[in-house]
């Protein structure tokens, strides 16, 4: 993660959380698609007047987190789903990352799983968070 621009990188799977953000500082700007207690640790974390980006809360589907902080420290947390920004970007996207992919200079991993009776294993590993990678369903060879 450090190789893509990212002040600190850990696996909140392996790792203690609040101690990683206690040891590390406060948080300006932080990206979140887990939610949970690894929100929660980071809204605590948070400095005021932090940027939250939230794509996801899949570790919250079924439970709650402590939103009090987003109104103490004023945090910012911006909610987004894609397919309402293609319109906006889709001509800038396809001139620019297929060549960045290409170049390496973007990064990304896949874990690629073959044929449609894998969907609900991927799915199921999808929500346990026990994927390592974007989980992509290979279903043809074109």
């Amino acid at each position: 993660m450090k190789s893509i621009g990212a002040d600190v990188a850990f696996n909140y799977k392996t790792t203690d959380t609040a101690e990683v953000l206690a040891k590390e500082g406060g948080i300006d700007i932080f990206w979140d698609n887990v939610g949970g207690e690894t929100l929660d640790h980071a809204l605590v974390a948070a400095k005021d007047g932090a940027r939250f980006m939230e794509c996801g809360m899949i570790s919250t589907y079924n439970g709650n987190g402590k939103p009090i902080y987003v109104f103490s420290k004023s945090i910012s947390i911006n909610g987004f789903v894609v397919y309402r920004l293609e319109p906006k970007y889709i001509d800038e996207f396809y001139a620019t990352i297929p060549t960045l992919l290409a170049s390496g200079e973007f990064k990304h991993t896949e874990e690629v799983s073959e044929g449609l009776e894998k969907v609900g294993e991927v799915m199921l590993g999808v929500m346990k968070g026990s994927n390592k990678a974007k989980a992509v369903i290979k279903v043809a060879e074109d």
